[in-house]
């Protein structure tokens, strides 16, 4: 586990050195090493948090030969197996470390490498006789990897902050994500919230040579297979499956546990980790000092069960300090709140182990939220309703999410059912309808035309006739990755902690999207299938537990922790976003959430305050003292925003 970063010149001058600017950016992702690779136009760097090999395992890799350099994020589950077939072909290591098997499979493969490359990863391969550089992000987006082009010169790093440090890409705001990430809470790949930046798609490989570059997708995402295997038989390979990419994971030469929110998912991996570890699992879960919200019984539950080391967190409240901190390390603006939280839960974990095991990926494939319910009763009234539509576009007339009138749920779906089915799928994570948008943006900042970027190929994939199904892929495909995953890597590494997600293996995940939608999930059964599955694993209280999403208190955050930083970021003389919303259009939404606060509106401030955060950062005001600063340029002692206790559980 690591960060990389480097430079690829396409013309005949010298790469600029300008590896240990971009290597420091990077130091929270890797502290206990180093290591650089730098010739002719072609430079490689990485920091190294040592997990595997952990005396022999500094990076860059090199193959036997030295013709063949890579620096790797990430950790390649099967690496020992790959390992073994690669010595009887005749390979040579150097070293115990998982990342190094990526030069020899390149070497045995050549360019086709990636398809035996499996685990969470981001790497950088320099093939010095083709002189031509590969960058690939591993199938599901697990591990970030950003690039830019400058001058004929390629940018690139783990994280934007890199990319900028080099000096080469100047650090600019691209209008053109604002409404995206109002919307949804970040910026579809692969373009970023900064100008030139781009991210690399999941399961995607840029190759650069001095003639130029081009990006394929390696990998993608299956369909259904059609065929309806037995549920038992479904049932039993789901099980098993999820038992081997839970014991892949638990490879590592430092002190290893979980995350436990006391749901199906991360109580399901817990389980399967207590019954392979003769050492309690160290269990760590966050709370908050309010009851509506507070989860934390519902983990003691599953850790009292699984005998597990049990530490609890208790945020009390979100400062201006914390909320800097969160937007500095996740590079792009917060638009996800439960980043506070897991950013919080990852500091105080790190203090205890270097590895955590998360439950993420299991609403996206087995059809978890709430949304996919929604989805299937919305199909069922209007093939019962023959005027459905009509009504729906009348609901639709008035602002849907704005009125009283109905219950915010079935508002919003009588408004979806007035959308085509794959703008439905799009409209299912947005935050704002278009005609509030229109009214808050000023009008330089609505539509801004994309600049042109070396684009994936992102064509349709055949199969996904049905719109339940179509929601489903996309969900795994761009929220998963492009907010999920991303909060979790950007805010676990930000505590220089690295997360595993067994249910995203990818034999598992390649198997259940092959299933029949019928199979895996039904309307009255949220995550039937895995339940069925794992429910002689967990206690009762846990297997019938309904879906609980995640969530924070919005409003007494924004309301009362935040509300003297809320003041001056969005209304202050020197506000950072006066330039981009509507004055009077935000200070009405911000009264009406003040006097009567609902979460719609309230995640709405939040994405807008957290855009001045993030803009606060990287371009402060001019103000005698700055109310924000990077992390890197304040002091190491921060302000006790919480109360952890550690629960035994006897075996």
């Amino acid at each position: 586990m690591c960060g990389i970063s480097g430079v690829f010149s396409m013309s005949d001058e010298p790469a600029p050195d300008v590896l240990d600017a971009m290597n420091e950016a990077l130091l929270h992702r890797g502290p206990d090493g180093f290591g650089v690779f730098k010739e002719g136009r072609v430079g490689l760097a990485m920091r190294r948090l040592s997990i595997i090999g952990l005396n022999n395992g500094r990076q860059p890799m090199r193959s036997e030969d030295d013709a063949v350099v890579a620096v790797v994020n990430g950790e390649l589950y099967d690496y020992r197996a790959v390992r073994a077939q690669l010595r009887e072909r005749g390979h040579r290591f150097a070293t115990e470390s998982d990342s190094e098997i990526v030069v020899h499979l390149y070497e045995e493969f050549g360019p086709g490498f990636l398809d035996h490359v499996n685990g969470m990863f981001a790497l950088a391969l320099y093939d010095k006789r083709q002189e031509t550089l590969f960058l690939a992000r591993d199938r599901l987006g697990k591990k970030p990897l950003y690039y830019a082009f400058q001058d004929g010169t390629l940018v690139f790093g783990s994280e934007i902050k890199a990319i900028h440090a080099s000096g080469i890409v100047d650090k600019e705001l691209d209008p053109s994500g604002l409404e995206d990430y109002l919307a949804n809470g970040f910026v579809s790949g692969p373009h970023t919230m900064f100008r030139r930046v781009c991210k690399l798609s999941p399961g995607s490989v840029l190759t650069a040579t001095r003639d130029g570059s081009d990006i394929r997708r390696y990998w993608r995402l299956p369909k259904s297979s059609g065929s309806m295997p037995e549920r038992e038989e479904a049932e039993s390979t789901i099980r098993t499956l999820l038992t081997n990419a839970v014991e892949s994971r638990l490879m590592s030469e430092v002190p290893l546990g979980a995350f436990l929110s006391g749901g199906l998912d991360s109580s399901a991996v817990v389980g399967l980790m207590a019954h392979r570890l003769a050492e309690p699992v160290e269990t760590f879960s966050v709370g908050f000092n309010d009851s509506r919200l507070d989860e934390l019984a519902h983990a003691r539950v599953a850790a009292q069960h699984f005998a597990t080391r049990h530490h609890e967190l208790v945020l009390h409240r979100c400062t201006a300090g914390l909320l800097g901190e969160v937007n500095w390390f996740q590079d792009e603006p917060a638009g996800d709140p439960a980043a506070v939280p897991t950013f919080c839960l990852s500091k105080h974990a790190k203090e205890h182990v270097t590895v955590v095991l998360t439950g993420e990926g299991g609403d996206e494939l087995f059809g978890g939220y709430r949304h996919y319910q929604l989805c299937s009763q919305l199909r069922r009234l209007e093939r019962s309703l023959p005027f459905s539509k009509t009504i729906a576009r009348a609901a639709g007339a008035l602002e849907p999410g704005l009125s009283g009138l109905t219950p915010a749920r079935l508002w919003k779906g009588l408004w979806l059912m007035g959308l085509g089915p794959y703008d439905r799928v799009d409209a299912w994570w947005s935050a704002f309808t278009d005609r509030e948008l229109t009214r808050l943006l000023r009008s330089e900042y609505r539509d801004v035309p994309r600049e042109n970027a070396v684009e994936p190929d992102t064509a349709s994939v055949p199969g996904l006739h049905d719109e339940l199904a179509e929601l489903l892929y996309h969900d795994t495909e761009v929220p998963l990755a492009e907010q999920l995953l991303m909060k979790v890597d950007k805010m676990t590494m930000a505590n220089s902690l690295e997360a595993r997600c067994p249910l995203l293996d990818r034999e598992l995940v390649e198997t259940v999207a092959g299933l029949p939608l019928a199979l895996k999930f039904t309307p009255d059964s949220v995550k039937g299938l895995l339940r069925r599955a794992v429910e002689t694993t967990l206690p009762d209280e846990i297997s019938a537990r309904p879906k609980q999403g995640f969530d924070v208190p919005l409003d007494r955050w924004l309301r009362d922790d935040l509300r003297e930083l809320s003041g001056q970021l969005l209304f202050g003389p020197k506000s950072p976003v006066s330039d981009f919303f509507d004055a009077d259009q935000l200070r009405s939404r911000w009264n009406v959430f003040d006097r009567r606060p609902d979460r719609r509106t309230g995640l709405q401030l939040w994405r807008i305050l957290n855009f001045a955060v993030w803009h606060e950062i990287h371009w402060p005001s001019d103000r005698n003292e700055p109310l924000l600063s990077p992390p890197t340029s304040r002091s190491n002692d921060r302000e006790t925003l919480s109360s952890e206790r550690v629960l035994e559980f006897a075996r």
